[in-house]
């Protein structure tokens, strides 16, 4: 179950400036954009429109502190499948976990990588035995615990894809 790679059309530099100010504050008004990209506050609206439905802004959203919302424990784990055919359903029945805020296909010994947050270590293990390992299919997971984060960003720089300058 590998997606396509999406194709974008180019951002021109209007474009790329407008996501780094919005990935930043998404609160920022529309009019206070335009001033700052040198666009009328009609036109940041027409591209922020744009950047949505083309995907390249997939939503906009709170980032909150996890602690304080009672998700505390956070954990990556790795799962292996015994067969390619059972990672479909796996792929389903994460899909529908809050807990599960990541979901990556990898190289290596393992097939996905998941990044998780739950309250405390007995939802972890709840999680680990009853959702994850639990599954059809799922051979072996292995479990990092995460002591301490020094940096998580969700900030990506909009690199010059091709677009007008």
């Amino acid at each position: 179950m590998v997606k396509k790679p999406k194709h974008y059309q180019p951002l021109d530099a209007k474009d790329r400036h407008i996501v780094r100010l919005v990935q930043r504050d998404a609160k920022l008004a529309q009019s206070e954009i335009a001033k700052k990209v040198g666009l009328s506050t009609a036109a940041v609206n027409e591209r922020l429109r744009k950047l949505e439905a083309s995907g390249v802004i997939r939503r906009f959203a709170a980032i909150v502190d996890p602690a304080a919302v009672g998700a505390g424990v956070s954990a990556f784990v790795e799962v292996f499948f015994e067969h390619p055919r059972f990672e479909g359903g796996f792929l389903d029945r994460i899909m529908k976990l809050n807990e599960v805020q990541e979901c990556h296909h990898v190289t290596g010994e393992f097939s996905l990588l998941l990044k998780v947050r739950v309250r405390d270590m007995e939802s972890l293990q709840e999680l680990l035995l009853e959702q994850l390992a639990g599954h059809e299919g799922v051979r072996q997971t292995r479990t990092v615990m995460v002591l301490s984060t020094v940096k998580e960003e969700s900030y990506v720089e909009p690199e010059n894809t091709g677009g007008e300058e």
